[in-house]
């Protein structure tokens, strides 16, 4: 689940103003948590913030209808965080 502050922090970060779309904008951000995760695998928004920016932008690139753009322009960071994650896993 969404916190509301990751929607203030997404809200402030891309100067949205208003209330009335929290609740569109939390599901939003839900799945683009969802599909990070899927991508480059488990991790928490508030520790891996290559993680949370990934989500923050993906939701941006949905928010403006531009969605198939976002795989292209963002694989460098996305790859990069999949090999941070496994890097992780296999530390431990």
């Amino acid at each position: 689940m969404i916190s509301q502050s990751f929607i203030d922090e997404f809200k402030a970060r891309f100067r949205i103003f208003h209330s009335s779309e929290d609740e569109d904008i939390g599901k939003q951000l839900e799945s683009g948590f969802a599909d990070i995760k899927s991508i480059i695998g488990e991790f928490d928004p508030l520790i891996y913030e290559k993680g949370k920016e990934l989500v923050y932008e993906r939701t941006r690139y949905l928010r403006n209808e531009a969605l198939e753009y976002f795989y292209d322009n963002f694989q460098t960071m996305i790859m990069d965080a999949s090999i941070d994650l496994v890097g992780d896993q296999v530390a431990d």
